[in-house]
Order: C-alpha cells, then structure tokens, then sequence
C-alpha cells in the first residue's frame, strides 16, 4: 500500500509542462497561466532585449545618464500606492469565539493554586495581551488583510473541521487555568494546566511527540487557517539539506506537506516549527507564494490575532534565487523546481534557479547573455510569426514554448 508521504512523492514528479513566476517582487508567485497582452511597444527595456536576442541591435553597454537615477518629486510618491490590498471582503481573524463547555471537561482540582501561582498566572497574562497588542500595533495595515479566494470548497473545509472535533475544546479558555499551549510549557504548574494538555504533561515528550503534532495542527488548522489545510506531516531525521515541501501537479493544482524534524526535543520547539511550516504551506496553496513573502507574514498575523499566546514566527531566508534570463527580473523562494521548465510570467523567457546567497540579497541582475538551446530556438523562429496579423509577444511566446517543448520532448 503506498503511504501518504509516497503519494506526495511521486507527484512531484507530475508537474506540468510549464511553471510560470511572477517575479520582480521580494518573493515569487507561482502562475498556472503566462501574462497576456503583452506588447514589446509598451516596454522599451523588454524589446530592446528582444532584439539584442534576435541579431536586430547590437550588443552594447548602456551609457549612464543621471537623470534617470533622480529620485521622484515627493508628490508622485505619495500619489502611488506602494502597497496594494488584495481584493477581499475577509477582516482580520479574531479571537476563536468559544462555547461554554468547560464544565464537560470534569474540572476536579485536587490542589487549589497558591496565592504565588495564582499571581504569576495574572502576569502571564498581562504580558501575553501586551504582546499581542504590541504586535497589532506594529503590524502595518496592508498586512492585516488577506485574500482567501482560494480556499477549498465549503463542502470540502466542512469534512476537514469535521477531523477537528476531538481538538476543538483545546481552544478553551478558563480564568483559573493556563490555555492549552501554555499548558505544555514545563514551567506550568500542573495543578493550573488545561485538562486536556494533562495527558501530554504526564507522559514524556518522546513518547507523545508524534500524537501532539496531530493534535496542534489540528487546533491550528481551525483557529488559523479556515479549516483549509491538508498537509500531512513527514517526519526527517535531518534537516540540512533543502526538501520538497511543495507540489504543483499536471493540472496546476498545489499541494504542501508540513516537515518536521525528529530530533524535536520539548514542545515549545514543536509549536514554533509547526506554525511556522503551516504559514509557508498556507501562503503557498492558497496564495500561490513560493517563500517567506507577504502572504506569509499575513498568516503569521492571523495566528497572533486568533491565538496571541503563540510564538510569532520571524522571517526566514530563502533558498534559491530565481532570475529571468531575458528580462531579468527576480525573486526569492524556497523550491527547487528540478526540472520542472520555468518560464518568466511576465515575458515568457526561460528562469534559471540558483542557491540563495546572503551577499545577492539586494543586488540586481542583468540579462544573460549566454546561448541555451531555448535562446538559440527562440532567436531562430520569433521572427517568422511577423506575417501573422495582431499578435503580440505574448502570443507569440506562448506558441514558441509549445513548440520547444515538442521539440525536446520527441524521440531524438
């Protein structure tokens, strides 16, 4: 019988003909379509490389002129909008509204709190609301909005919350006891713990490390992510090289699975890494973001906003740098794409994936001017779709692409 894990495997493999990146912003987007429209008459830095490509121009440095590089008057700054929302009626996620059933979880405390731990747990939650005020503060606006257009089917998210069942009195909150992610810290007093982390407290965290990953994705997967995910969770004994977390299937369809380390040794770590793989998964499925981008951060405030005593989950650096060869846009994300053919969303010209370098991080790129066998194509035939009446670049390119791809693909 093959394993989850083996059917998220083996369709790494059946990623479709053509992967598309929208770059030119902090972090890439995967595309399942090219941008159309495009006309080399709108974009003279584009159809200057177009026809540096094709033999039409020569190859020159271009001059310096300091004009260009003059920083805008004030008032065209403050007339664009550097940071545009996503279209959506969605507000923020608040606070997981709870129902009254505490009583059902037989609260029998043996032993009363002390005056010194009733006060500590006064202090905790001072400054849990603090820091969950701090963050709200901190948190630009455009951030606190998020667009949720892609999440599975009503019938489909019902069947994932109908899983949660056993987790959902974990969201439960009482005066007198710390809440369910607090219980699992060692320092909580057992007498204050939620009842239902008791279980988890009593028991060593090797032993129950696996049942309790479930159990916070679970709660997670609820109070945060709409009941949206399904990521099963893989185990690896070592982390130190980059794995495939993601998937995009023949149909475009993406897929994610949450990794995790073995060697996880106390239950804070466990919820930092969890949440943290669950924000990437999110971001990536239902926001098509190949790494630590916007999206990411969006969901990383979702999680504060329904849950503030979580741990807030900071940037990462990415893996690979992707960078167009034509246009030379580029982007940062955390997939490798093997040998999935990637193409630019913007103009369609073929993307090379290289290692993420800390030293790269804020430079530029200029087009590669080197001869691959999609160039060297590319340079032989675009110029014979001229006859062809109204079609822009990017229909030409997409034609030139399928026409590659046969090409590569036949016997010899």
């Amino acid at each position: 019988m093959e394993s989850g894990f083996d059917k998220e495997k083996s369709s790494l493999k059946d990623r479709p003909p053509l992967v598309y990146l929208e770059l030119g912003n902090q972090v890439a987007t995967v595309r399942n379509e090219p941008l159309d429209n495009i006309s080399l008459e709108d974009d003279a830095e584009l159809k200057s490389n177009v026809q540096k490509l094709l033999g039409l121009i020569a190859t020159r440095r271009r001059l310096y002129t300091p004009e260009e590089y003059c920083a805008p008057e004030l008032e065209e700054l403050t007339s664009k909008d550097t940071h545009p929302l996503n279209n959506s009626t969605f507000s923020p996620a608040q606070p997981a509204i709870l129902s009254s059933t505490w009583s059902s979880l037989n609260l029998a405390n043996p032993h009363p709190p002390t005056l010194v731990e009733r006060r500590a747990k006064e202090r905790n939650d001072i400054l849990v609301e603090t820091d969950a005020n701090i963050a709200e503060m901190e948190t630009p606006d455009f951030l606190k909005k998020i667009d949720l257009s892609e999440l599975p089917s009503r019938e489909e998210m019902a069947s994932i919350c109908g899983r949660h069942k056993s987790s959902i009195a974990c969201l439960e909150r009482h005066p007198n006891f710390y809440r369910f992610v607090e219980s699992l810290h060692p320092t909580t007093p057992i007498n204050m713990c939620h009842p239902l982390a008791l279980t988890y407290r009593e028991r060593s965290f090797k032993s129950c490390k696996e049942e309790l990953a479930k159990t916070l994705f679970n709660i997670f997967n609820h109070a945060i992510f709409q009941c949206g995910l399904h990521a099963p969770i893989v185990w690896k004994s070592s982390l130190r090289k980059s794995c495939e977390r993601v998937a995009i299937d023949a149909s475009g369809q993406r897929s994610a699975y949450i990794l995790l380390w073995k060697k996880i040794s106390q239950p804070g770590m466990l919820i930092k890494m969890l949440l943290h793989e669950m924000c990437h998964a999110a971001a990536f499925v239902f926001n098509r973001e190949t790494g630590h981008g916007d999206h990411c951060r969006r969901w990383v405030y979702q999680a504060k906003r329904a849950m503030p005593e979580l741990p807030t989950i900071a940037d990462c650096d990415p893996h690979f740098k992707y960078t167009c060869t034509l246009c030379a846009r580029w982007s940062y994300g955390r997939i490798d794409f093997g040998t999935a053919t990637t193409r630019c969303h913007y103009c369609q010209f073929e993307v090379i994936t290289k290692p993420f370098q800390k030293a790269d991080k804020h430079t530029g790129t200029r087009p590669d001017r080197t001869l691959t066998p999609f160039k060297a194509f590319i340079r032989d035939s675009y110029l014979k779709l001229d006859g062809m009446e109204n079609i822009t670049h990017s229909a030409k390119m997409r034609l030139l692409n399928e026409e590659f791809l046969k090409i590569r693909v036949s016997p010899g």
